[in-house]
């Protein structure tokens, strides 16, 4: 359809802006949890974990919504 073709590109581009962001959440959160645990340092490791989590529920979401529309 033409007249959403608009909308479906915005849509593809959040998702793919939202996977990405999931993506490099998921990273950082993995590399802030190695440097807390090296550290033993437990509050770093749980803020690591939130930011994990967080990733893997971005990347999760994005990839629910690809497979749903």
């Amino acid at each position: 359809m033409a007249y959403t073709h608009a909308i479906d590109a915005l849509k593809g581009v959040l998702i793919t802006l939202g996977t990405s962001i999931g993506a490099v959440m998921l990273v950082y959160g993995g590399i802030k949890f190695a440097m807390a645990f090296r550290q033993m340092d437990q509050q770093g490791e749980h803020q690591a974990v939130y930011s994990v989590v967080a990733g893997g529920v971005l990347l999760g979401l994005g990839a629910l919504v690809s497979i749903l529309t």
